[in-house]
Parts: structure tokens; sequence; C-alpha cells
């Protein structure tokens, strides 16, 4: 009896170091002007094996936040035995907002019958949208003085706003 609980014991802390790895690679993605768009994440296995894997996800954000940007989610991926690759997909929000790409993450987490691999994607959602914008510079009078020097501030417009920085070039 005494070493089948020796025995017992030391099974229970066995790690089985030949277990496959599973990771997530990266995915961009073009945003689109309404609606979602799916951003599909593809999950693989670094070989087959004849148990069935799992490994939680859930996304994060990065400069883009949910849900504006894209819609947070979160589960159980599942691999049948012999399988070794599957997708996860994270609806991406549509606009017209002129802005930077902007990122945010899924991270696989303690997985079952595996090892991680690469645990941390980026999802890259890919700006669709152009600048409809004009500039305007509005005329300028000044009355000249007799001595010393007059300054003239010129209004200049942004039409419409743009969310992302606009730089201009000028000389006088």
């Amino acid at each position: 009896r005494g070493i089948d609980q020796i025995l017992a014991r030391h099974e229970r802390d066995v790690v089985d170091d030949d277990l496959p790895a599973i990771s997530i690679d990266d995915k961009s993605v073009v945003e689109g002007n309404a609606g979602t768009t799916d951003a599909t994440f593809t999950v693989t296995l670094s070989a087959a094996t004849s148990r069935t894997v799992t490994v939680n996800y859930a996304t994060g954000n990065g400069s883009a936040v949910a849900p504006g940007d894209y819609l947070a989610t979160s589960g159980t991926f599942t691999l049948a035995p012999g399988t070794t690759s599957g997708t996860i997909a994270v609806s991406v929000v549509g606009d017209t907002i002129v802005e930077g790409n902007e990122t945010f993450t899924v991270t696989l987490s303690a997985p079952a019958n595996a090892a991680l691999g690469t645990a941390v994607a980026t999802g890259i959602i890919t700006n669709d949208d152009v600048a409809p914008s004009t500039l305007t510079i509005a005329d300028v009078t000044v009355t000249e003085g007799n001595a010393g020097t007059v300054n003239a501030a010129f209004n200049v417009t942004l039409t419409p706003a743009s969310a992302a920085p606009v730089s201009v070039t000028f000389a006088t």
C-alpha cells in the first residue's frame, strides 16, 4: 500500500513534455465603411494528437477599443483528435472615420492536452477611409503703419475636421 501511494503522488506530478504546441497567428483586415467584417485568426497545433485539445481565448484592447472598433469576444477553442488547425473570428466594426491603423490582441491561455506556443496574436484593423477634406485660407487685410512691422493673421480652415493629424507646407 505504501508504494501505491508514492506512485500515485508522483503520477500527478509528471509533466508530459511531448505535448504539441498550440499557437495563434496575427491577422490584418480592412475595416470597411459599415457593418462588421471578420478578422479570422488561424490557430494551429504543431503536431496531430489523439486527444481533444482545448484552449481559452480572449480579445484585448490595443489602440483599437471594443465595442467601437471591434467586438470583444472570449471562449474556449476546441480541436478534435487528429485536427491541427482551426479559426477564431473577431468582428471588426466598419466606419467612415479617417484614422490610423489600429490594433487589438487575441490571447490564448489554459490549454488542455497541448502546450502554449505563440499565445498572443495581434489583429490589425487597416483604415480604408480617405480624407475628403478641403483646406481653405481666408484673405486678410492689414493697415500699414508708418514704422515697424504689422503681423497678418490668416485663418486656415479644414472642412470637414479630420480624426488624423493633418500637416500643410506653406511659404510667405
